[in-house]
């Protein structure tokens, strides 16, 4: 009986230790920007940098209606996506990527913001 609950207690701390290692995981947050002015033939980017200082996961994704690229700080595509959810689950490794969303014909402005948890 005390074996059951030892291994009971030791199961259950285990179980909390697990939790509490999942809440102190940092995340970062980095966007993206575009607007395309074809009147001008010109376009305008901006946004903040996604920075994963240790290998990192995407867990969000918000907007990036018609999908978006992930870049490298030097310009070289990591991934794209034209469903911005599947983005979720992806690894990354450390560094500081660049987020392009894409645009329509149509609709020449658009935004994406993604989170990494690290």
């Amino acid at each position: 009986m005390i074996d059951h609950v030892l291994k009971l207690a030791g199961a259950a701390v285990l179980g909390i230790s697990l939790i509490a290692g999942a809440a102190n995981a940092d995340s970062v947050t980095g966007t993206g920007t575009l607007i395309m002015k074809d009147k001008f033939n010109s376009q305008t980017e901006w946004g903040a940098d996604l920075s994963l200082p240790r290998p990192g996961r995407i867990t969000r994704v918000m907007d990036g209606t018609y999908g978006f690229a992930i870049r490298t700080a030097k310009g070289a595509e990591v991934a794209n996506f034209l469903d911005p959810q599947q983005a979720v689950g992806t690894k990354l490794p450390a560094g500081d990527y660049v987020l392009a969303p894409y645009v329509c014909t149509r609709h020449r402005h658009h935004h994406v913001e993604v989170t990494a948890e690290y």
